[in-house]
């Protein structure tokens, strides 16, 4: 079976845009993991942060 070939060059930054409401499903599925991104400022950051904190009190009850 083939796989697909992307680019073979060293790791770098990929700049991304999501959607509040998607990144929030994201995070709620655990399909993405606050270890696996930065954010860019400090608004974002707040959001996100306020994102991971309810995504964590809905699985603790």
């Amino acid at each position: 079976m083939k796989t697909a070939q992307f680019n073979q060059q060293p790791s770098h930054t990929i700049h991304l845009a999501f959607s509040e409401d998607r990144l929030q499903a994201l995070i709620a599925e655990g399909k993405l993991h606050a270890a696996d991104f930065n954010c860019l400022d400090k608004p974002s950051k707040r959001t996100v942060w306020s994102m991971l904190l309810a995504t964590a009190a809905r699985k603790m009850s």
